[in-house]
């Protein structure tokens, strides 16, 4: 008998140091904690500038440094999930990578807000109103929004969707997943023109001599903004890429 309540004290001990270590192994974004995988995933559209990944990281930032952070990161999981092998995909990869979304979505959505300037509110509210739009899609997979704008994952609704679902929202395909990355490269074009010198277009359409000549005048805008925003941050811990 004493052997028995010996072990079971032992395997109790075992079992609060594997729950010890879970809590240790979980790290805090919005006040909720959130999975190791699901952080994995989170760091990695964070590549780069991985403080904007977590509530300690950012708490010495302000807005106006988090959001080209924030909105290369969405760039990057929106490209992500669009990768996503939707036929023979593991399904809790899937998961951990949509939730990952969900949370670099919400930290944009804090960054704009929290920025207050007039040119970054209207590109917040073209993200906003296009998850309006497909709205039901989202819902259909678990993904709702809360009345902040922010959105939130049903995880149990999620794991029991098929992937397909998931896929119609996020493949490469999909509409609103190629719309978010569209509208967030045009919030980063934005972001970057007004707050570096780089030439207006029409400025670069006349060096180019013709209006034949447009999309080449677009890529040497391009061109100028990554340079001039690569020259303004160096130094820092910014990554400028995709």
């Amino acid at each position: 008998m004493k052997m028995l309540q010996n072990d079971e004290i032992y395997f109790k001990s075992i079992f609060i140091d594997i729950q010890i270590l879970q809590f240790l192994y979980t790290e805090q974004l919005g006040g909720k904690h959130m999975s190791l995988a699901v952080s994995g995933y989170v760091k990695q559209f964070y590549k780069g500038n991985t403080y904007g990944a977590t509530v300690s990281g950012r708490a010495g930032y302000d807005a106006r440094r988090l959001v080209p952070v924030d909105v290369k990161a969405m760039r990057r999981a929106v490209k992500d999930l669009s990768k996503y092998d939707y036929d023979d995909g593991e399904g809790s990869e899937l998961m951990n990578k949509v939730q990952a979304f969900v949370n670099t979505y919400n930290n944009y959505l804090d960054s704009a807000k929290e920025m207050g300037d007039d040119q970054m509110s209207r590109y917040r509210n073209k993200l906003e109103k296009l998850t309006k739009e497909h709205a039901d899609e989202l819902s259909e997979i678990g993904i709702t929004r809360t009345s902040s704008g922010k959105l939130k994952v049903d995880k149990e609704k999620l794991q029991d969707t098929s992937r397909y679902w998931v896929g119609k929202v996020f493949s490469e395909d999909a509409e609103y997943g190629s719309q978010v990355d569209k509208v967030m490269k045009n919030t980063n074009r934005m972001y970057v023109r007004n707050n570096l010198s780089a030439p207006k277009l029409n400025e670069v359409k006349k060096q180019n001599g013709s209006r034949t000549q447009e999309n080449t005048g677009i890529q040497n805008l391009d061109a100028a903004l990554a340079e001039q925003l690569t020259q303004a941050l160096a130094g820092s811990s910014f990554d400028a890429s995709v």
